[in-house]
């Protein structure tokens, strides 16, 4: 076959000299609306194998120099076959998508072929590992094929929309570009962005080497007890430099960090270990440590709900996991009152469901229920840890908000507040009621982490 765009993205993905096609001559079987008189080869979509550094990955990718790259029932079979093929193997399926949609002239056949692809993911749930990457353009239904995939990244100049932005009522008006990739990016959190193809493509090979196999205890002894670089950390409740520093040689892996930037969720490698970190951030920096936002420090709905997501798919993989608690309530929001206790609801089931070790890390103030949500130690079997840094406070209110309750009127309110900080806010007090197993410096995190996972 002559060298075509998709033809080029799979070569970038693989391991040079990797790729071996399956299906390579496979055409549509209709020949109605003479479809006969086109060329079709391999009816759009090139199926195959190879390797991303050395793991072996199913792979498709989606041809739109071929009627305009549209899926009919011989492009579906094609790719639904390829997941049949990696459920024996456990390996990867990385589809890398741009869609003219669903061939019209192939009708029924086409929605058919399109159903059983759905099909084929929703059995892989859980079982191997799913990316998808959008280049061109992936619209109307097509959109599920990434929403069923465990990650999806997508290329800045690529579209992903349900219905044309045009036919939707009252867009003129609210000028909202829905299919752009900065809208799925940071509104909808359909897909994480990068700059350019080579990107997106580099993305993927990073997350599929990421989950090779774990070699426990593959750091030396000055890696393992490194001390992390914690003042301003500390200071600042940094939470995503927090967790470059704990990863091994400073990696973390952050996953959809422009959806919902006040929960950080990820992966990072404890002395070899992969594991999944949920996290609040109470403000985003850049990488010399200067503010970029700020965070009300406080839960979200869509934070929750991104974090449930996130939680659900470390589950599956029995991947053990990292929370990082800096929030000291809900945030006070319309959405809030509409959607939180579901939202919420969902991020403690998915909790409760995680059958891997679990560490909560308390970095900053966390009181009430959102203590209760990012710390769920009543919802957990023995395989649960807390650790605090000794900077941190718990409980169940600020000190000044309980004064004014308990003491309203008290002209030594003050006093009391100050009592009341001591008495019930302080990790301390926590640990001494057993709730909090190890109270930490924040730059000996690293080695307590290494240590707990190890001992879960």
């Amino acid at each position: 076959m002559a060298d075509t765009k998709a033809m080029e993205r799979l070569e970038k993905l693989l391991d040079e000299g990797s790729f071996v096609e399956l299906g390579a001559y496979v055409t549509a079987r209709s020949t109605d609306f003479s479809l006969k008189h086109q060329s079709e080869p391999s009816d759009g979509v090139i199926t195959g194998y190879g390797q991303i550094e050395g793991i072996p990955v199913f792979v498709y990718s989606q041809n739109r120099a071929v009627l305009n790259g549209t899926m009919g029932e011989m492009h579906a079979k094609k790719i639904s076959d390829l997941y049949d093929k990696a459920m024996r193997s456990g390996a990867p399926v990385i589809g890398l998508l741009d869609c003219g949609g669903f061939r019209l002239e192939e009708s029924v056949d086409a929605l058919d072929g399109f159903g059983g692809v759905l099909a084929k993911q929703m059995e892989c749930q859980g079982k191997l590992l799913m990316i998808s990457g959008v280049f061109g353009v992936c619209a109307g239904g097509m959109t599920l094929i990434p929403a069923l995939s465990d990650f999806t990244y997508m290329a800045a100049s690529a579209d992903m929309f349900v219905n044309a932005p045009r036919t939707i009522t009252d867009n003129a008006a609210m000028a909202r570009e829905f299919s752009s990739a900065a809208y799925q990016n940071t509104a909808s959190g359909q897909a994480e962005v990068l700059e350019t193809e080579d990107d997106v493509i580099g993305r993927i090979r990073s997350l599929v080497s990421l989950f090779e196999d774990a070699e426990y205890g593959c750091c030396d002894l000055a890696e393992l007890n490194r001390h992390i670089a914690s003042g301003t950390i500390a200071e600042t409740v940094n939470t995503r430099a927090l967790l470059r520093e704990c990863g091994d040689f400073g990696e973390f892996f952050e996953i959809r960090p422009d959806y919902c930037p006040e929960m950080v969720t990820g992966f990072l490698k404890l002395n070899g270990i992969l594991t999944g970190v949920v996290g609040n951030a109470p403000a985003l920096f850049d990488e010399q440590g200067g503010t970029l936002r700020r965070f009300p420090k406080r839960l979200t709905a869509r934070g929750c709900g991104k974090a449930a997501e996130f939680l659900t798919f470390c589950s599956e993989k029995s991947l053990p996991v990292l929370t990082v608690s800096a929030a000291d309530g809900f945030a006070a929001t319309e959405e809030t009152e509409r959607n939180l206790p579901q939202s919420l609801a969902g991020m403690m089931r998915a909790l409760a469901a995680l059958s891997g070790a679990r560490v909560n890390l308390i970095i900053g103030d966390t009181y009430g229920s959102a203590y209760v949500a990012m710390h769920t130690k009543p919802l957990q079997d023995g395989s649960f840890m807390t650790l605090a840094w000794d900077s941190a406070r718990v409980g169940m209110m600020e000190a000044e908000k309980a004064a004014n309750i308990l003491f309203s009127g008290d002209p030594a309110r003050d006093k009391q507040a100050a009592a009341y900080e001591s008495g019930q806010n302080s990790v301390r007090s926590a640990a001494a009621h057993g709730l909090i197993d190890s109270v930490i410096e924040p730059k000996d995190t690293r080695k307590h982490l290494i240590m707990a996972f190890s001992m879960l």
